[in-house]
């Protein structure tokens, strides 16, 4: 998918990172769309146009969007802001850096992003505007949900299921075959050794329910 400008949605932390990929990538970036800051300023090099108003007025077909939102483990904002700009007919590309190692005969869905120095094996689907973050690693025949959050050095071991909008944070293990349902958090350092509920709270070693929050 490479029709349209390219544009950035929101350059904070993470949006950051996501515009170093792109640049690194050799992507070439029209600008960054973010109300949070002064129209005419940069980062990068690359200008900051305007906020949300800028795309109210644009046609989808001349714009691809790039999300530069991070994840809040108990707000799914990154979600939201996807789903609302798809609604209105806009496209999201999906990021590599081309530090990442991407193994043979695996899916990369729209808007997902795969960060510096990641490995991502075999047979892996990663689902749409899903995030494997810095170091990350994914084994084979892993799948990740839709909006679901890998954090920075996480492993996920072979045939493991993340299910939409899980955050599993920095550090984590999943060992093989276990199944993170959707919406569930796994605490940063967790080592994950059994299936782990839809919206539950899991942290330590081994990891263990903490609350449980609603889905």
């Amino acid at each position: 998918m490479n029709k349209g400008r390219v544009m950035l949605l929101a350059a904070g932390g993470h949006g950051g990172v996501v515009l170093d990929a792109l640049l690194a990538s050799g992507t070439r970036v029209a600008g960054i769309v973010d109300p949070g800051m002064r129209v005419g300023s940069a980062l990068f090099d690359v200008p900051v146009l305007g906020g949300d108003d800028l795309l109210d007025q644009a046609n989808p077909d001349d714009v691809l969007l790039v999300n530069g939102i991070g994840a809040n483990p108990f707000k799914n904002l990154r979600g939201q802001f996807f789903s609302k700009w798809k609604q209105r007919g806009f496209n999201f590309l999906s990021v590599k850096h081309p530090s990442a190692d991407v193994g043979r005969e695996t899916v990369l869905s729209e808007g997902s992003q795969i960060m510096a120095g990641s490995i991502v094996q075999c047979r892996v689907n990663i689902a749409d505007n899903a995030v494997i973050n810095t170091r990350a690693s994914v084994d084979h025949d892993c799948k990740i949900g839709a909006h679901a959050f890998i954090g920075p050095g996480v492993t996920l071991c072979g045939d493991v299921c993340i299910g939409d909008n899980a955050f599993i944070g920095a550090g984590a293990i999943v060992l093989p075959g276990v199944t993170v349902g959707s919406n569930a958090i796994v605490g940063a350092g967790a080592v994950v050794t059994h299936d782990v509920p839809c919206g539950e709270l899991v942290a330590g070693n081994p990891a263990t329910p903490k609350t449980r929050r609603l889905p």
